[in-house]
């Protein structure tokens, strides 16, 4: 008889040679988490532990025909959208979504796009991230995304605002997204402040605020780690409000032994606790290291 089959994890995302985000990001994280990655493919990419250099897209139909070949055969119990390079991409994966609208959905707003400065390719970013908000962004049960992009699209007018108190958060919310999380990974001072909003709760306080100490290094797959890890955890059962915390926790320990393989960044060890005598991340957290805090 075989096993039990572990919770299953469907993740869209570029390939990403050097293992620092996209898909292999996403399998790691989710095996650390005890759940298996189904993947399907958006594109490769050209990229080291310093960056993005260039990237192809996969067209739409193969997104599609990917996808739909796994959830016709395995009972998928979560979601992860990461790097989409076409808004024709968006489109395809929001017509998924759509048809498996009981499954949960962690989109992250993250993907580092390809140098450039043309404005060819920054019309076509910016034409994804419409399409992303716009198709994807309303059947998210989770959006992440870094504080200073949120405020970078309301700025470009790609969210919008409707008082000067009114965060890029709360256009997300406005939009679909059942919760956001906020990370202050890019904000200035010693301590990292991520912020939880959502649930119903449409107020200016946040739903939770969690603050990290700020580790040394410049990292790169910190927020694909994130994200993943979310995913794994939703799929396993756990409600948003718990999930976020764990999630989180686990991303700053996979973060504070962190390697550096190459001459970049330095990257996630996603499975740190199996070289530290096979302690788990809320084992292994130094007191009042990584301490979270509930505001709710």
């Amino acid at each position: 008889m075989p096993a039990p089959t572990p919770p299953l994890v469907l993740t869209f995302a570029p390939s990403d040679p050097s293992g620092g985000g996209g898909i292999q990001a996403d399998l790691l994280t989710c095996a650390s988490m005890g759940c298996h990655a189904l993947t399907v493919l958006t594109g490769y990419t050209v990229q080291d532990s310093a960056g993005l250099e260039d990237a192809e897209a996969l067209a739409p139909e193969w997104i599609d025909d990917q996808a739909r070949s796994l959830l016709e055969d395995m009972p998928v119990r979560a979601f992860k959208i990461g790097g989409l390079f076409s808004a024709e991409a968006v489109a395809a994966v929001a017509e998924i979504l759509a048809d498996y609208s009981a499954v949960p959905v962690v989109l992250h707003l993250g993907a580092d796009p390809p140098d450039a400065d043309d404005a060819e390719t920054e019309d076509s970013a910016e034409e994804i991230m419409a399409a992303t908000i716009e198709l994807l962004v309303p059947q998210a049960t989770l959006v992440v995304a870094d504080s200073l992009r949120l405020t970078q699209l309301a700025a470009d007018g790609l969210l919008d605002t409707d008082t000067p108190d009114e965060t890029a958060a709360h256009a997300l919310l406005r939009r679909g997204a059942a919760w956001v999380l906020a990370t202050g990974l890019h904000q200035p001072g010693e301590i990292v402040i991520n912020t939880l909003r959502g649930g119903g709760d449409t107020a200016a306080e946040p739903s939770g605020e969690y603050r990290w100490p700020r580790l040394p290094g410049n990292f790169r797959g910190a927020g694909s780690t994130l994200s993943a890890a979310l995913a794994a955890l939703l799929a396993s059962g756990m409600e948003v409000r718990d999930a976020v915390p764990e999630a989180q926790e686990y991303t700053w320990q996979a973060l504070a032994s962190g390697f550096q393989p190459g001459m970049g960044r330095l990257l996630p060890d996603r499975f740190f606790w199996a070289r530290q005598g096979g302690d788990t991340a809320a084992e292994t957290v130094e007191p009042n290291a990584g301490p979270s805090k509930d505001a709710s």
